[in-house]
């Protein structure tokens, strides 16, 4: 078996055990459940769904762009709204898992295509929420670096990386906790192709900071 159809079948078998759960409990009891719970199962088994679609598009991606030009048109980017709409996707598990958000007030503009850096803020935020704290707390920020680039990051308050884990977390095939980081991958290649760099800062017990840089837009 390939890596990454080993990479496809761990992080798969999560989310499809629980839906073929919930699944049963609907097939046995549907008479008997509240129209309450109903909503609780058929939301559960969305959601887990989704997850699943997002792991198999990682990995599409992850698979298919050292062989192909990824081109995109570069503009300035209103960072406010692709942030909205990576929350958005996000939407369903920021609230099953009671995530605390904290936005910056204003945001500098940086240079780079909105689909792909909504892509970039979806893996990380997903990163920040799986491993954060209970409950995850998640802060996002950038900054203008003084060089002709803008920082961007998002913080979390879990239980931090050791700085063995840190340098090969961005690599293919990398695991966290037993899991894939096909995101992460995904995430660094989209943001070099823009031209900036991605990394993370981060303390046993003190929590983590992804970061990436793009282009001040001039």
């Amino acid at each position: 078996m390939s890596e990454l159809s080993r990479a496809l079948a761990d992080d798969l078998r999560g989310p499809l055990g629980l839906i073929v759960s919930f699944a049963q409990v609907l097939e046995a009891d549907y008479a008997t459940l509240s129209e309450e719970e109903l909503r609780h199962y058929l939301h559960a088994i969305s959601q887990r769904g989704s997850e699943m679609v997002g792991v198999i598009d990682d990995l599409l991606a992850v698979r298919d762009e050292p062989s192909r030009e990824m081109t995109a048109e570069i503009t300035s980017l209103d960072m406010a709204i692709v942030v909205d709409e990576a929350l958005e996707r996000l939407y369903y598990m920021i609230g099953d898992r009671d995530v605390d958000i904290a936005l910056p007030e204003t945001w500098p503009v940086a240079l780079g295509h909105g689909p792909w850096i909504e892509e970039v803020w979806v893996n990380y935020l997903t990163n920040g929420i799986k491993y954060g704290g209970q409950p995850p707390r998640v802060e996002l920020g950038a900054a203008d670096q003084g060089d002709g680039t803008v920082r961007f990051w998002v913080c979390d308050n879990g239980p931090g990386l050791a700085p063995e884990e840190q340098v090969r977390l961005f690599a293919p095939g990398a695991r966290r906790e037993g899991e894939f980081e096909m995101g992460l991958t995904l995430a660094r290649r989209i943001v070099e192709k823009l031209g900036g760099q991605v990394g993370v800062e981060s303390e046993v017990g003190q929590g983590s900071l992804f970061y990436f840089t793009l282009p001040l837009a001039g």
